[in-house]
């Protein structure tokens, strides 16, 4: 393959990637949110999702998750749904 289409190869695979949004908030404590992009996507849905990449951050450091913390309102009408998830990870994945 000539350069210009490994570039192009790794542009496109940089969107295939999939990106932890796990944030350290303090005192061993992370959080991640979860936003869709879809007005009809469902709160259950968004609140699975933020579980699942806390689950993965945690299992990743040979631990397993903690809840802390779980915010997810219902969206007003028209908005997309979202869910943050504040967690720890404690020893014994």
């Amino acid at each position: 393959m000539n350069r210009l289409t490994m570039i192009a190869l790794a542009i496109a695979c940089g969107g295939c990637a999939v990106l932890s949004n796990v944030s350290p908030i303090g005192e061993g404590v992370y959080m991640t949110v979860v936003r869709s992009n879809d007005v009809n996507a469902r709160l259950a849905e968004q609140q699975d999702k933020a579980l699942s990449q806390a689950t993965s951050f945690c299992a990743e450091r040979g631990a397993r998750v903690e809840v802390v913390k779980q915010v997810a309102t219902p969206p007003t009408p028209g908005q997309a749904p979202s869910a943050e998830l504040d967690f720890r990870c404690k020893p014994g994945g």
